[in-house]
């Protein structure tokens, strides 16, 4: 658990730093979106599978043969990986990172409506409750309070929210198959499947991006720390303490995305930000007692139907 929490802090806090230098690329330089995205992923996917051929080979040619994992995978590229990566850089282009990663940090509350689906209960009122704060917090974040204006623009916004189920779904997408191949195999292959496909699909190749030595450092930075070692710590911590509680500490994102944008790039964080960001952050606080509750119940009832189903199969 300890590890697990670790590994979870060092990821995000490593993914809200890169999400402040993406914007320094995005300010400075005549970078795109597609470009960004599937830079990072093909290069990161390259550096993934050549890490988990020296330590788990067999992991590596084992997940693709299994037909039905392999399938799981490459859904896991299109769904969670390529689609998290480009709405998420796609809100910072359109926003700021401090912005992104915090309506990224929505998606505990996408996975407790997912939950609830899944389990078909309703939403109690302290869920309803916090999802109204949620809403709260990021009309405040987003308005500044002024109904007849948005600080942010509306593309801006429809990105957020994609990063934020995005990122939901890739919390709980890869648990089973990174728990069975490992995530250098997981990771390696979703990132450069990922990547690949957006470039074909973005025609990448057309774009001539200049960049100097600064801008190299910049790419460098995020593939390395901000591609690699955040999602491959960030998956690894889900699988040991659960996409809910990983989740939770996922606030390290926004804090670090945030000091780092205010530090470097001298953005200023209003007090309205810092309401619309509380408010969030609380929510999902909040949110965590509620669903860690939903999920115990779950894990009871199947035990209780296990018992029941053993009980007949055992002879008087």
């Amino acid at each position: 658990m300890k590890k697990g929490i670790l590994m979870t802090i060092l990821g995000t806090t490593f993914w809200g730093i890169s999400g402040t230098i993406s914007q320094f690329l995005f300010s400075n330089y005549d970078v795109n979106t597609i470009w960004l995205t599937s830079i990072r992923m093909v290069f990161a996917g390259i550096i993934l599978l050549v890490i988990g051929y020296i330590k788990e080979k067999e992991k590596l040619i084992g997940i693709i043969k299994d037909k039905k994992d392999r399938t799981r995978l490459i859904i896991f590229a299109i769904f969670g990986l390529m689609l998290c990566q480009y709405s998420y850089l796609s809100a910072i282009f359109h926003s700021n990172s401090s912005t992104a990663s915090i309506l990224q940090y929505l998606n505990p509350v996408f996975i407790m409506l997912y939950l609830c689906f899944t389990i078909k209960q309703w939403p109690k009122k302290k869920e309803l409750f916090c999802m109204c704060l949620a809403l709260l917090g990021v009309f405040v974040l987003v308005t500044h309070g002024d109904l007849h204006s948005m600080v942010i623009t509306p593309t801006g916004l429809f990105w957020g929210i994609m990063s934020g189920i995005t990122a939901a779904v890739y919390s709980l997408l890869p648990r089973k198959i990174i728990a069975k191949w490992g995530s250098y195999s997981v990771c390696g292959y979703g990132m450069l499947f990922g990547g690949l496909l957006l470039s074909v699909l973005g025609q990448t190749w057309q774009y001539k991006v200049v960049l100097d030595f600064a801008g190299y450092l910049a790419v460098f930075g995020i593939i390395l720390f901000g591609t690699v070692l955040a999602f491959t710590l960030y998956l690894v911590g889900v699988t040991k303490i659960g996409a809910m509680s990983a989740s939770l500490i996922a606030a390290f994102e926004p804090l670090s995305a945030t000091l780092c944008m205010c530090l470097w790039l001298a953005v200023p964080f209003t007090i309205y930000d810092f309401i619309g960001f509380s408010l969030i952050i609380i929510t999902i606080l909040t949110l965590s007692l509620t669903k860690q509750q939903i999920l115990d119940s779950k894990n009871k009832l199947i035990l209780i139907i296990n018992n029941v189903k053993k009980s007949k199969k055992t002879p008087s």
